[in-house]
């Protein structure tokens, strides 16, 4: 699983960052081992856009919060592999 901290990292750059991860990283190989991205947050509400974005290209994804850090994992990032 590849980790994305974009704790330090406002929007719209965060977004941008989870773009060009998606694309450079998970969409283009077919490794099946890098099937799920875990975004790391600072808050809840930085999380919003990036759930925006994640909702309308429909991917599939978990919030999970623990105590001060709001993670986000994109699962099946590999749209096109079937096999993760």
């Amino acid at each position: 699983m590849t980790v994305l901290d974009l704790r330090s990292i406002r929007c719209p750059l965060a977004l941008v960052t989870l773009k060009v991860t998606l694309k450079r990283e998970l969409l283009s190989t077919p490794d099946t081992k890098n099937c799920s991205l875990k975004l790391l947050f600072s808050s809840e509400s930085a999380m919003s856009d990036i759930i925006l974005y994640l909702d309308k290209k429909a991917y599939h994804y978990q919030i999970l919060k623990h105590e001060t850090l709001f993670s986000l994992i994109i699962i099946n990032a590999n749209k096109g592999n079937t096999e993760c």
